[in-house]
């Protein structure tokens, strides 16, 4: 017969471990074992029903263990995969709520743009208005001068051919003095168009940059929270 003496209890425990049993499970085994031996009333036979029991014991926890890792591993498979969704989920969401933030702030600079090329067409338009009725005006005078210095010259020319005794030299000196102030005046219209578009001009040129302006703020603050926003995403 086997005695206690010649069991290895240690060695039976770091077996059982081994085999992945846990330490609580692996001692208790070796100490009913050595309970047994202990006995010296064990028959081969005994022996054999106690090692097939034991080995039935062994299997039993060995299958319990499995099938606790297996239920542990799909628990976690499932939980791992919820939040997988979850994260999907969120992040589609942002991605979302991102692009729809690009296209309401791409919508406002197309307004703004909009609006300041409608302002500037619009102060052009009334420029060019405001020239045409002055350069009207302007040809209206040199028309009426024009009338008004060809009908002295006619009672002049009139007055020259009644009068015998003026001379051709004389007439052409009041000819050029007509065709000067004609000259004079033509100058004086020409200067007064030209300043008159310089002016608008500028008043055109400080519009735009009051314009932009006030649109450049807007465009930095916008890229901004854009900015912010995608840092806030990664």
């Amino acid at each position: 017969m086997a005695t206690a003496a010649a069991f290895d209890t240690h060695r039976f425990i770091q077996s059982l471990i081994k085999s992945g049993f846990t330490v609580q499970q692996a001692e208790t085994l070796a100490y009913e074992q050595v309970d047994l031996l202990n006995s010296n009333l064990a028959t081969t036979q005994d022996l054999d029903a106690l090692r097939l029991a034991h080995d039935a014991k062994i299997d039993a926890l060995r299958l319990s263990l499995e099938a606790k890792l297996e239920e542990q591993s799909r628990a976690f498979d499932a939980k791992l995969a919820e939040q997988s969704r979850a994260f999907d989920a969120k992040l589609a969401e942002q991605s979302h709520n991102l692009e729809t933030l690009r296209l309401s702030q791409d919508a406002k600079i197309d307004a703004l743009q909009i609006s300041l090329e409608a302002k500037l067409e619009e102060q052009r338009l009334a420029t060019a208005k405001e020239i045409e009725t002055l350069r009207l005006a302007q040809d209206a005078k040199i028309d009426a001068l024009r009338l008004s210095l060809e009908a002295k010259l006619e009672e002049q020319s009139r007055a020259i051919a009644e009068n015998r005794n003026a001379t051709a030299k004389e007439f052409e000196a009041l000819r050029l003095a007509h065709d000067a102030k004609l000259e004079e005046l033509r100058h004086s219209h020409d200067a007064k168009l030209e300043e008159l578009r310089h002016s608008h001009d500028a008043k055109l040129q400080s519009a735009k940059y009051d314009i932009i302006k006030w649109i450049y703020p807007a465009l930095i603050a916008m890229g901004g929270l854009i900015v912010a926003l995608v840092k806030l995403l990664e």
